[in-house]
């Protein structure tokens, strides 16, 4: 099972606890970790690499050239503000590029997530020669979307924090440069970023997943009057009892002291077996997060090199 993640220098804690999770409920499994990253320092590469080795698993890490990345917006107004200013997020687009040509699928996991049941039965769906297998987005019914991207509302919108990815599909088509030519056409209409892109270039090359594999915020606050379809609603109730993957939407994120996700405590059960047990939450909105999200905007504008902005980020947390 190859699995990718992606990482910059302030989502490393989040990436070994989700790495964490999914060891420890795929024991039997022989796991391949691929870390995309954008230059994170040494350290935190030791405690992730010490995470695998601890449960007998594999991983590598692939520093990316963030310059490939030109034409993708990031940080303007108008766009979706959880990713912050950090281009990590469009890493996933360049998969087929970045990893060996003899890995032909791939799963793709957010940093914000969970994992509490076995993927073996989602590692072995047949993709029937599509490019992608993923769980609709909590709203998959928004108008929004579909007006921006310019496709129809019934070929549907999915959240791309969970990605089944068939690597041979896309070497095949070079989507790498169809995501490029999109993003230069369209960059004011990429408010949900990669998402927005994986949905309008893979509108008719998709495969529908199980919710359970991909449980949004909304799957469990928004039960009673949920902005997805009336279909999915038994698949919603079955996700609540049965997760095999929790997905952190929104804010704030259960890494901080107010959040009130009904699964935070199976977060922190997770993070209680990594090195990252005693780090000290404080509450999201606080002036120190305020600080970290401006030193993260002008990493972007100024072109501050990843290291510089790590040891800036030593003073706020002092």
């Amino acid at each position: 099972m190859d699995i990718v993640c992606s990482t910059d220098c302030c989502y490393v804690m989040q990436t070994g606890i989700m790495l964490t999770s999914l060891f420890e409920n795929n024991r039997e499994a022989d796991i391949r970790v691929h870390v995309l990253h954008n230059g994170i320092d040494s350290n935190s590469i030791m405690l992730i690499e010490r995470i695998a080795y601890d449960y007998g698993q594999k991983i590598k890490f692939y520093l990316v050239d963030e310059s490939i990345f030109s034409a993708f917006p990031i940080g303007r107004d108008g766009q979706n503000t959880h990713v912050g200013t950090s281009y990590a997020t469009y890493y996933r687009l360049f998969l087929s590029e970045l990893l060996p040509d003899d890995i032909n699928r791939v799963l793709y996991l957010d940093g914000d997530i969970i994992v509490m049941d076995s993927l073996n039965e989602l590692w072995a769906t047949d993709m029937h020669d599509k490019a992608i297998a993923a769980v609709p987005d909590s709203y998959n019914n928004k108008i929004e979307h579909y007006n921006r991207l310019h496709y129809p509302q019934p070929m549907g919108y999915f959240n791309a924090g969970v990605l089944l990815i068939n690597l041979d599909y896309w070497r095949a088509n070079n989507v790498a440069d169809v995501f490029c030519q999109y993003a230069s056409a369209r960059p004011d209409s990429l408010y949900c970023h990669d998402q927005d892109i994986l949905n309008y270039v893979f509108r008719e090359s998709k495969i529908t997943l199980p919710l359970r594999y991909n449980m949004l915020n909304e799957y469990w606050f928004q039960t009673r009057h949920s902005v997805v379809s009336w279909e999915f609603d038994n698949q919603m109730l079955y996700g609540q009892q049965h997760p095999a993957i929790i997905h952190f939407t929104g804010l704030p994120k259960p890494w901080f002291s107010n959040c009130r996700h009904p699964m935070k405590p199976e977060f922190e059960r997770y993070r209680a077996m990594t090195p990252w047990r005693d780090v000290k939450e404080r509450k999201w909105g606080d002036i120190k997060h305020f600080i970290e999200h401006i030193a993260q905007k002008l990493l972007v504008l100024s072109g501050m090199r990843n290291a510089d902005f790590i040891e800036f980020n030593k003073y706020v947390k002092l």
